[in-house]
């Protein structure tokens, strides 16, 4: 993935380079400039009701779990959002909201929540690629990336995405989830890091009202 970001461009694959964590961040303010831009996740935007569970997917991380998707989401709130590692144009700046909401969930204790990149090109995603890249962006414990199983990529694609307002090769939408591993949330395209976190701490329990807010101060 370049360090270069590239709005509006196709997202087609080509040669990843290490993209540094403050390459993620500069990219971040120029997504979050994208947020007045009206944007569709797949289907509603907000509380999906009545909760969905996730298709049967099989999946590897890169820390070394191969199994059901379903089996990897029970016992934690869950924030899935698309990428592949060789996308040139809109992951780095997902990548930015998950490196902000990670930051922002090791202030208020991250227990219970974890977020999960979810490939869309397993052939070239193994699990040895993309603990590369999370090392790339700093990850920290808490934050995994995971491949469907080629024969699950169609079955993923049609859960987790949706059209793209920048024309990418799939949506920037985060898709979250209850303990229970059900699908109780979905948020517009290029979320704001406090409201990813604001949402998973109400869904881990916390007593927050929730209603999409968008942000007043981008990146806070």
């Amino acid at each position: 993935m370049s360090a270069a970001i590239r709005l509006g461009g196709t997202g087609r694959r080509g040669t990843a380079a290490p993209l540094g964590r403050r390459s993620v961040l500069a990219g971040l303010a120029a997504g979050l400039a994208l947020r007045s831009v009206p944007a569709l996740a797949h289907g509603s935007i907000g509380p999906v009701k009545p909760p969905v569970g996730v298709p049967d997917i099989e999946i590897v991380t890169n820390d070394g779990f191969r199994g059901p998707l379903r089996e990897r989401l029970l016992g934690r709130v869950t924030a899935i959002q698309l990428m592949f590692t060789q996308c040139k144009s809109i992951c780095p700046i997902e990548a930015a909201t998950f490196a902000r909401t990670q930051d922002a969930l090791a202030a208020m204790s991250p227990d219970g929540i974890q977020l999960l990149s979810l490939s869309i090109d397993p052939l070239t995603d193994t699990p040895e690629v993309m603990g590369a890249w999370l090392d790339g962006l700093g990850a920290k414990a808490g934050w995994t990336a995971a491949a469907p199983a080629k024969a699950d990529l169609a079955r993923a694609r049609a859960f987790f995405d949706g059209p793209s307002d920048f024309g990418e090769d799939h949506s920037t939408a985060m898709s979250l989830f209850n303990r229970a591993g059900l699908l109780v949330w979905r948020t517009p395209e290029l979320p704001a890091p406090n409201e990813v976190v604001r949402l998973l701490g109400h869904f881990r329990g916390e007593r927050q009202e929730v209603a999409w807010a968008p942000a007043s101060t981008p990146g806070r």
